[in-house]
């Protein structure tokens, strides 16, 4: 089987929750059967976000670093965890030196499978400023219910301040009404637009129809890299999971 190599630290248990999930996903009886992978977990990746807004470094050339090293170790094609820092990746391809598989991508070609459209978008305010997944729905024929001002706010407070700063407590009502009120404005379902999103709904225990992005991207990961898959991702839009299992 071929070698996947993951830009990782964007955040830490962010790159572990990707990992896992290649190896759930992945139908092996022993260690033999496993899909090589090699992790390059830099936290030495500026915020992707900040960068986004104006307010910080550019994350590039670290990426870049991680995308040589790991091409370095042996990896056949690269993949990443972090939804925001695919706002970069038309900057890194002129300088990749083999295949990238994109999380945004791959998640479009999804919903557009199971027939969905309208998706609201859950994301840090980088990636819902950045535009990468409105433009993928858009070109897959999906409307994407993007949240408002107030509801962006809600949602990246609970990213930043719940899961990234390890809270294992967070007063999540905010969110609930943001997952309320896009249900009522059609959403059928809600893209997890950034890595930590598939945590915070375990941790914290939201119910919605969801679509765990890093999910679709381990599983895609893990077929492109030769591996028979077990899918845990729906198999139609009727019957859209309404939790993320904490494995």
């Amino acid at each position: 089987m071929k070698t996947i190599g993951i830009i990782g630290g964007m955040g830490p248990m962010a790159t572990v929750d990707l990992m896992q999930k290649i190896i759930l996903a992945t139908d092996a009886r022993e260690d033999q059967e496993h899909i090589h992978l090699l992790i390059d977990n830099n936290t030495d990746i500026p915020d992707r976000t900040a960068a986004i807004l104006g307010q910080g470094t550019s994350p590039v050339p670290e990426l870049l670093k991680s995308a040589d090293r790991l091409t370095a170790q042996g990896a056949d094609f690269l993949i990443m965890g972090c939804n925001t820092a695919h706002f970069f990746l038309p900057l890194m391809m002129p300088f990749l030196k083999i295949p990238f598989i994109s999380m945004i991508e791959a998640t479009a070609e999804f919903c557009q499978q199971q027939g969905l459209k309208k998706v609201g978008l859950l994301a840090s305010a980088g990636t819902c400023h950045s535009g990468i997944y409105q433009r993928a729905l858009h070109y897959a024929g999906i409307e994407t219910i993007q949240p408002d001002e107030a509801q962006e706010t809600a949602i990246h407070d609970m990213i930043y301040t719940g899961v990234k700063a390890g809270r294992d407590y967070y007063d999540t009502t905010q969110v609930r009404k943001v997952l309320a009120d896009m249900t009522a404005a059609g959403a059928e379902a809600f893209i997890l637009g950034c890595t930590e999103m598939p945590l915070a709904i375990s941790q914290y225990q939201l119910e919605g129809n969801f679509l765990d992005a890093t999910q679709i991207l381990a599983e895609k990961a893990a077929a492109t890299a030769g591996a028979k898959v077990i899918s845990r991702l729906p198999a139609g839009k009727a019957v859209l999971s309404t939790e993320i299992s904490t494995y």
